[in-house]
């Protein structure tokens, strides 16, 4: 992220995040329909209810639209409100009805009839209930391509079945997700599901090494834009890096546009371990657009080392290992913008390892170094990429976690 940025045309088509149930109806019968953002909270009367922005690549009439929640044994506890929606290509905010639960981790995902026929979708997120059952505090979300969805409510109606009796105790905390495509046996060390309503300043910094609050210059003189904590906003269960064309002057130097950056310098750093987030890029046509970048970096550069798991370049997603060695790695063919992909490596002594959505796409064996390096995630943009640049521009993150073994 710090030096190195490269160009390469992608030429697959782009193809929008979220994942349909699969159903034995043509593929063409189908609207694809797309979760944007998913998230439980609590009422003011100590009920729970689900929030969801959903959109289809195509205008449809959908017989109804819901939220399916699970229990850990598989009881359905679905929110209530189901109702007939026509979706388009733009987002449609969903609300459903409010109700309690039974203390425990339940799981809960959007469904939706079609043809007579459920669908279940992703993401499949999680929350737990404390002994009284009756406000919900989200947990951890599973990325779509570990997920398994539970079988969608019956056609007759998703309404929720409510049991007999109450656990005297909470339910065991579901199991964490483990990170995907790399296997073993790991613990999580960090995580931030981005379900509150604001950043978690006890895991962030929301500019680059300034003062809480400040607006900073950028990462490297390749950049165009400064990073302002306004441009980084927690809403929704995700977390949103916005960029604009807003001229802005830090230190006497004015750059054309501000956006948004966190970082976890001074409040959680790593020595190897296994580094994952679900992120949608911005994406001009089946490019990614801007200089989007989940990275991280030592106290000491280059010697301790830079990680960059993905960086969005010329349009195409790269990694890359920064070192006194130099900057080894390579970009990614395919189409990893306009929609959800989860990018991971796996750090370990002599080599890192690098996944797009579960698939090994690369592998630096040299110049490894072993120091501590913090989080860095951010929307940067550069104007010698003027055909992939553009602004207004969202990147969204679903989470970020750290495993060790």
């Amino acid at each position: 992220m710090r030096t190195k940025w490269g160009a390469l045309v992608v030429a697959a088509a782009a193809i929008a995040g979220g994942v349909l149930a699969q159903t034995d109806r043509a593929e063409a019968a189908v609207p694809r329909v797309v979760v944007e953002s998913l998230s439980v909270s609590a009422t003011p009367d100590g009920r729970s209810r689900a929030t969801a922005e959903v959109r289809s690549t195509r205008t449809v009439r959908l017989q109804a639209l819901a939220v399916a929640v699970r229990s850990e044994r598989g009881g359905r506890y679905d929110f209530p409100g189901a109702a007939a929606t026509t979706l388009g290509t733009r987002s449609t905010t969903y609300t459903s009805g409010s109700r309690t639960f039974p203390a425990g981790t339940y799981t809960y995902f959007v469904v939706y009839k079609f043809h007579d026929r459920w669908h279940s979708l992703s993401p499949v997120k999680s929350f737990t209930t404390g002994t009284t059952g009756t406000t919900a505090t989200p947990a951890a979300s599973t990325p779509a391509s570990t997920a398994t969805p539970p079988a969608p409510p019956s056609p007759t109606s998703p309404a929720a079945s409510t049991p007999a009796a109450t656990p005297t105790r909470p339910a065991p905390p579901a199991a964490a997700a483990m990170p995907v495509g790399i296997g073993g046996t790991w613990r999580r060390v960090f995580s931030d599901e981005f379900n509150g309503s604001r950043l978690d300043g006890s895991k962030w910094n929301a500019n680059w090494f300034g003062c809480p609050g400040c607006v900073t210059k950028p990462v490297n003189s390749a950049e165009a834009s400064a990073y302002s904590p306004s441009q980084a906003r927690v809403r929704r269960g995700a977390l949103h890096l916005k960029l604009v064309e807003q001229p802005t002057t830090v230190d006497g130097t004015t750059y054309p546009y501000v956006s948004g950056l966190v970082n976890s310098n001074g409040k959680a750093q790593f020595t190897y371990g296994a580094f994952e987030a679900r992120i949608n890029t911005p994406s001009v046509g089946s490019q990614m657009a801007n200089w989007p970048a989940f990275w991280t970096d030592g106290q000491n550069w280059p010697t301790d080392g830079e990680m960059d798991i993905l960086e969005g370049l010329g349009g195409s997603a790269c990694y890359h290992f920064h070192s006194p060695a130099g900057g080894l790695g390579g970009c990614v063919p395919g189409t990893y913008s306009g929609g959800w992909h989860t990018f991971g490596a796996e750090w370990k002594p002599g080599s890192v390892t690098y996944y797009y959505d579960g698939k090994q796409v690369g592998q630096i064996t040299s110049g490894i170094t072993s120091a501590p390096m913090y989080l860095i995630l951010n929307n940067g943009i550069n104007l010698g990429h003027s055909a992939t640049n553009v602004a207004p521009a969202d990147m969204m993150v679903d989470y970020v976690r750290v495993w060790q073994r």
